[in-house]
């Protein structure tokens, strides 16, 4: 299995999240990707929890239920993990070669990760050179728990599937977002200074439990960092404020959202933007010249009605929903493609991940 790799041979992307498992399948024509095959398949409440696997068999069900709808044609899987499984870090070493740095990056890992190197998956990819240092690259170190690896690999075989790629869900959605309108690839092999007029944007995926962030300039990795806040808060609101179940506040949420408490609203309104605010400012530590100029949201949060709106107000921000199904094909005989553009926004980490396919 390849870790963190950027080369794939063909794969599936499964996002497998608090509360379901997303599947997705792409192909490539001469007019670009077209959708090949697709799943979603809830998961019971608490079969993950903080990304940590706790009912195996719920997860491998769900998977085996996933491939059944779906039918892809391919065994092949690439995954992502975030939260607290995975150590992201940018480092600034010596210009070396690749091969070199395979016989460093054990060591320079030693300085930064948390962890006993036995104990994680390391990996790593060359940004360029510094623009600090000519003399010096910037290199993204990857680590991941060995055993939060080892037990995705364990419920994709169950299910009769090959784990591939594991990759980093900020990574995936940054794939994702480079197929869409809104959001370019970075151009050139080396990093370059940016200038004042760098383009800087946010990439925010919000999910049930947990938000993926990706700031880039110009196209390029500048900050990431995954929280746990996302769409189940406003259900424990919700849960609170209407003295109702954990099912029937889902459903308000997601069928009657005009009907919910105006106070419970503004009180996830709150907590959701001070969680922002506290992944900017970390990032506006580091880079204090670049401020963010837009941000981008995704994920099933980002379906609530006029979050969007909600969030450019209080952060003064310009903010903007994506949706990769936009530049992907969908054909009306095999899936309802206008569903799939209304909740396009909640694809965007499996779609990275099949995007893995066609990496060169």
């Amino acid at each position: 299995m390849s870790l963190f790799s950027n080369k794939s041979e063909g794969v599936m992307g499964i996002d497998i999240s608090s509360t379901g498992i997303k599947l997705v399948e792409l192909t490539r024509s001469r007019s670009g990707f077209e959708l090949a095959s697709m799943a979603v398949v809830p998961l019971p409440r608490d079969a993950i929890v903080e990304n940590t696997i706790i009912d195996s068999t719920a997860v491998s069900e769900a998977l085996t239920e996933a491939v059944r709808n779906a039918r892809p044609s391919t065994k092949n899987a690439a995954l992502a993990v975030a939260g607290n499984a995975v150590i992201i870090k940018t480092v600034s070493m010596p210009v070396t070669t690749e091969f070199e740095l395979e016989a460093q990056i054990e060591y320079e890992a030693d300085q930064h990760v948390p962890y006993d190197i036995d104990d994680v998956f390391l990996d790593f990819h060359i940004q360029g050179i510094s623009a600090d240092d000519p003399e010096k690259m910037d290199v993204v170190l990857v680590a991941c728990k060995r055993e939060v690896v080892e037990d995705y690999q364990l419920v994709l075989s169950e299910a009769g599937l090959n784990a591939k790629c594991m990759d980093c869900a900020v990574f995936a959605l940054e794939n994702a977002a480079e197929i869409t309108d809104q959001h370019a690839a970075p151009t050139g092999g080396e990093y370059a200074l940016p200038d004042e007029d760098a383009e800087v944007n946010a990439l925010v995926n919000i999910g049930a439990n947990m938000m993926n962030i990706n700031v880039l300039i110009d196209g390029r990795m500048a900050f990431v960092r995954d929280q746990f806040y996302g769409g189940g808060n406003l259900t424990e609101e919700i849960q609170k404020a209407h003295n109702i179940s954990y099912q029937a506040a889902e459903q308000l949420k997601t069928e009657d959202f005009e009907d919910i408490d105006v106070d419970a609203l503004e009180r996830f309104y709150v907590g959701l933007t001070s969680e922002l605010v506290r992944s900017l400012d970390f990032y506006s530590a580091s880079r204090p010249d670049f401020p963010v100029r837009k941000l981008y949201l995704s994920g099933g949060c980002a379906l609530l009605p006029n979050l969007a709106t909600e969030l450019e107000q209080r952060l003064g921000i310009d903010t903007a929903v994506l949706n990769p199904f936009d530049a992907i094909s969908v054909s009306s005989r095999k899936f309802d493609a206008d569903s799939l553009r209304r909740n396009g926004a909640m694809m965007m980490v499996p779609i990275g991940l099949a995007l893995r396919s066609f990496d060169a």
